[in-house]
């Protein structure tokens, strides 16, 4: 770690001065100059999922935009008043930058290139650019990461950014069909190129979905064609091994040596888990310490408490320091499936079928494997309950629990309800901060460093996606 980030100074001391003289004055011959792909790809993949489930992104906006938590210690976030925008910076300047180098560490040395790690490196690079666009909507794509040759990318249309996407994610995956050399460095998938196949189309199949409602046809094609070739089993979950045996390996959020008391799992959640009679409740969250009680916090209450006292925190299972870091699950997929059975695309089984192996997948990720258990629950909430948008997507709600920013994003694209035409969420009760946005933001605003050192790419950027504002909606989302 503390020669990456050497290698990362030398990047940055390179752009002021040559490079050229730096290197004569300090070449050491006894030392490679240059981290390896192996490397870089190994840390891009932690150092991406350490961002994304990072206490504030994850726990301050992600879950708490999604309904899934609100702050106790502050309550802010919980009503839209973010005071944190480094997600985007974090996310170019270290995982994006590094799966880069991994391309120009090749140019470099073309006799040592792996067509396999390269595919790799750009599948998961897709994945966290496909994150930028769905929080941020316009973003540096085209130009991004070029370091000093382009220090002012212009910012491409989220929409572009999809079908690029989309396009690559289809040649990674041809790349991969082949024969070549094995990926080194890579943890989420032990460098297993058929799991990178059957991830890539996973989140092809996300992106289609994601966008289905504005560029159907061609949402629908890609559906059809990525389900013959996905996720097709828990086991085959994608996500970063976690292990809380030391502190530098374990899940981000974590309670080996604290409890967690910055958050309470939300009247919202703990309310429709009971109604449900869900065996998630125990798992999603624990009950109060003083009375033995699930007692939800009110989503958007003014009111600070960091005792929690009263209140039903995060389950300790799910946030320990062993936690799996997700970046797309199985039961996703199935849900995605049960969705394009209902819109009509063949994918192999019924809406209905596709619908009880979601529940089946959710249950299982979270070690819920009692089979008579799970019948009883998939009875009590039956495909034919109510529309299919309201049942498929309270169900997926439930299953993307950790997930932040994907739960807020289902929240946007489908806008559902409980089956039973009730409303499942609500506005903050203490109300919004932000006087643009009472109810959900839909995206995040740029950051201020951004807008202060790209100013005419950002400000264009602002203008054609109708404001940077938190109201504005992404071009997919429709409802």
């Amino acid at each position: 770690m503390k020669f990456l980030k050497s290698f990362l100074w030398l990047i940055v001391i390179c752009v002021f001065i040559s490079c050229d003289q730096f290197e004569e004055i300090n070449e050491d011959p006894a030392r490679s100059s240059e981290t390896l792909p192996e490397y870089l790809l190994g840390n891009a993949e932690k150092s991406a999922l350490d961002i994304i489930y990072n206490n504030y992104y994850n726990g301050r906006q992600g879950m708490q935009l999604a309904q899934y938590w609100m702050g106790t210690d502050k309550t802010s976030d919980g009503r839209f008043l973010f005071t944190d925008d480094g997600l985007w910076s974090k996310l170019y300047s270290g995982p994006l930058a590094d799966l880069q180098e991994i391309e120009h560490y090749y140019d470099r040395h073309p006799d040592e290139v792996s067509p396999h790690t390269l595919a790799a490196a750009e599948i998961f690079k897709s994945w966290i650019f496909h994150i930028l666009t769905d929080v941020y909507v316009d973003v540096p794509y085209s130009q991004a990461l070029q370091g000093g040759t382009i220090t002012q990318p212009v910012f491409d249309t989220g929409e572009d950014i999809y079908i690029d996407i989309l396009a690559n994610l289809a040649n990674q995956i041809e790349i991969l069909k082949n024969p070549s050399t094995v990926i080194r460095g890579d943890i989420i998938s032990n460098g297993d190129a058929e799991q990178w196949i059957r991830f890539a189309n996973a989140l092809r199949l996300r992106m289609a979905m994601r966008m289905i409602d504005v560029r159907e046809a061609e949402a629908k094609a890609i559906i059809a064609e990525a389900a013959s070739q996905t996720l097709t089993s828990v086991d085959e979950d994608v996500y970063f091994p976690y292990s809380a045996a030391a502190v530098s390996s374990r899940f981000p959020y974590n309670n080996v040596e604290r409890p967690l008391v910055e958050f309470a799992v939300t009247t919202t959640l703990i309310d429709y888990l009971k109604e449900l009679n869900d065996p998630r409740l125990i798992i999603y969250a624990r009950p109060d310490e003083t009375n033995g009680e699930y007692i939800g916090k009110e989503y958007g209450q003014e009111l600070n408490d960091p005792t929690v006292i009263g209140l039903s925190k995060p389950g300790s299972e799910a946030y320990s320091g062993s936690a799996k870091g997700y970046v797309i699950t199985y039961s996703e997929v199935a849900f995605i499936l049960a969705e394009a059975a209902a819109r009509g695309v063949n994918v192999g089984q019924s809406a209905a079928e596709w619908y009880e192996e979601g529940i089946r997948a959710a249950m299982k990720q979270w070690n819920v494997t009692d089979d008579s258990v799970i019948d009883d629950y998939i009875l009590s909430v039956p495909y034919d309950g109510g529309p299919w948008r309201d049942v498929i997507g309270s169900q997926k709600w439930l299953a993307l629990y950790l997930q932040g920013i994907q739960g807020w994003m289902e929240r946007l694209r489908l806008d559902f309800k409980k089956p039973n035409g009730e409303d499942l969420f609500i506005a903050p009760v203490s109300g919004s901060l932000d006087p643009e946005v009472d109810y959900l933001p839909s995206r995040l605003t740029y950051p201020s460093s951004t807008k202060a050192n790209n100013i005419a790419n950002s400000t264009a950027a602002s203008s054609r996606i109708g404001g940077d504002s938190q109201a504005t909606k992404n071009w997919w989302d429709i409802n």
